[in-house]
């Protein structure tokens, strides 16, 4: 979620606590469920017949310094107790150590509106599922500081991928780097002739590193570019 954007918004529902991130320019969304059963103990408080649950966002390098270090944090904490305060605009979080040892952390936080990306995969004209390693080895090919890659398809349902070029009509010294995977090379591909679209490689990169760390495989909705 950091790689997405640099505040952590945090909404506690029935069915589960989320954690959700969007980039500065709304482009990217990111969103995490952790279900009741993940914790020992989950309550997400009280609302009203005519009231939502309460929701916040906090410093997302705040958040990320409680749980620096995870090694050391594996061998010495033993729980870890998050608590909501919306009076006191605090999210408290306790890490209960080995020894009789409590660590407790106050992070302020504001209050924020419902974060939620409103898609429809069932619209979409193409889909790609590969395992992750497939794409994150495709990816490595291009330079950290690249902004944009483009998705196409080509002949013989070839997939490409290409740093984008804004202006490809008029002569340019950019340098353009471009990949080309066999369909064989995916779990299941049915994609629309001369489709494309570009969209942002950091946040996707963020993407990749998760699935393929957790051995997932990634499934590739799109549609025609702008939706």
């Amino acid at each position: 979620l950091s790689r997405i954007g640099d505040e952590l918004y945090l909404e506690p529902t029935e069915s589960g606590l989320s954690l959700r991130a969007v980039n500065s320019s709304r482009s990217a969304f990111a969103s995490f469920l952790f279900a009741p059963l993940f914790f020992q103990l989950y309550e997400p408080g009280s609302a009203g017949p005519d009231t939502e649950l309460f929701r916040c966002k906090v410093h997302m390098k705040s958040f990320l310094g409680v749980f620096r270090s995870l090694p050391s944090l594996e061998k010495s904490v033993g729980k870890c107790l998050i608590l909501l305060k919306p009076r006191a605009s605090r999210l408290v979080l306790q890490l209960h150590c080995k020894h009789g040892v409590t660590k407790t952390h106050n992070l302020a936080f504001q209050e924020c509106e419902r974060l939620q990306a409103v898609f429809d995969t069932q619209h979409c004209t193409s889909r790609l599922c590969a395992p992750a390693r497939v794409l994150a080895e495709a990816v490595v090919h291009f330079p950290p500081t690249l902004a944009e890659v483009t998705l196409g398809t080509g002949p013989g349902g070839k997939i490409s991928l290409r740093n984008y070029v804004e202006d490809e009509a008029e002569p340019s010294k950019t340098m353009v780097t471009e990949l080309w995977l066999a369909e064989d090379e995916f779990q299941s591909a049915a994609v629309a002739p001369g489709s494309h679209i570009t969209f942002c490689l950091k946040e996707f990169r963020g993407l990749l590193s998760f699935a393929e760390a957790s051995n997932l495989p990634l499934t590739i909705h799109f549609d025609e570019p702008g939706r």
